[in-house]
């Protein structure tokens, strides 16, 4: 199998804090939805997602989603290029109600600005 161009890594504070990865912790623990995320992950590195895994939010921002037992969880990340393929996680959560997706949304808008800000 072809190694892949691109690559993932996730969005870190100017001080080092591996925000989206203790997310990405915190929500699942360990459970079973973790490997499903792995997969969904794989399968947009590979550029072999299907239909219902990722929708572009506009202004670089892409929602991966992920549906686990009735639950549902999103993944928002950009492609980034600078001579190599770059998905930069920036947010994850599990879906809610009361304007969570939202906020989760402007989080990564942030998070990605202020990564572009530092590169």
């Amino acid at each position: 199998m072809e190694r892949s161009k691109t690559r993932w890594q996730f969005y870190t504070t100017p001080a080092g804090a591996e925000v989206v990865s203790k997310e990405i912790h915190d929500v699942l623990q360990g459970k079973p939805p973790l490997l499903e995320l792995g997969h969904l992950m794989w399968r947009i590195e590979h550029d072999s997602v299907l239909d219902r895994d990722v929708r572009p939010l506009g202004r670089g921002l892409s929602e991966a989603r992920l549906s686990y037992g009735g639950d549902e969880y999103r993944l928002y990340y950009a492609v980034l290029t600078d001579g190599k393929h770059l998905l930069l996680g920036l947010k994850f959560h599990k879906k809610g109600g009361n304007g969570a997706q939202e906020r989760a949304i402007e989080r990564a808008r942030d998070r990605l600005a202020e990564w572009q800000r530092r590169i």
